[in-house]
């Protein structure tokens, strides 16, 4: 049998073959990650805020007091938060003390600022027990 026979056959790990994909995936990594580090130094040299990765910290604190004229209540909320941030968007939903049942809810924009407060109208008078607040969600 001729040895040209078997010779001439294409060979992926014969020159080229197979390094020609691995430099490929090489500079793709190279560029993805070259990319990834301006995205976070850009910022830092501008002066702009860099950005976080992650949850960011805060602490806190909601009141409310209802107020009901002829069967109809409305719900001043007042909070503070304070965190790693200077805007957060909280959402305090008011509960029916006795039944846990939700009768209002209201989302504040914080910014630049650690107060915020507001009124919402109740959905249900409340029961006899009063109302229960409490923070849902910090965005």
């Amino acid at each position: 049998m001729p040895t040209h026979e078997w010779t001439l056959a294409q060979d992926p790990h014969g020159p080229g073959g197979r390094q020609r994909h691995r430099k490929a995936l090489l500079i793709a990594v190279i560029v993805a990650g070259a990319v990834g580090l301006l995205y976070l130094l850009v910022p830092a040299l501008t002066g702009k805020d860099t950005p976080r990765l992650g949850h960011r910290t805060y602490n806190a604190q909601v009141s409310c007091q209802v107020e009901t004229t002829g069967g109809v209540g409305t719900v001043t909320i007042d909070g503070t938060i304070k965190g790693d941030s200077n805007r957060f968007q909280v959402t305090v939903e008011v509960l029916d003390a006795a039944t846990k049942q939700r009768i209002g809810e209201r989302t504040f924009d914080v910014r630049d600022t650690t107060t915020f407060s507001g009124t919402t109208p109740a959905q249900t008078p409340p029961g006899p027990a009063g109302i229960d607040c409490r923070i849902t969600k910090v965005v």
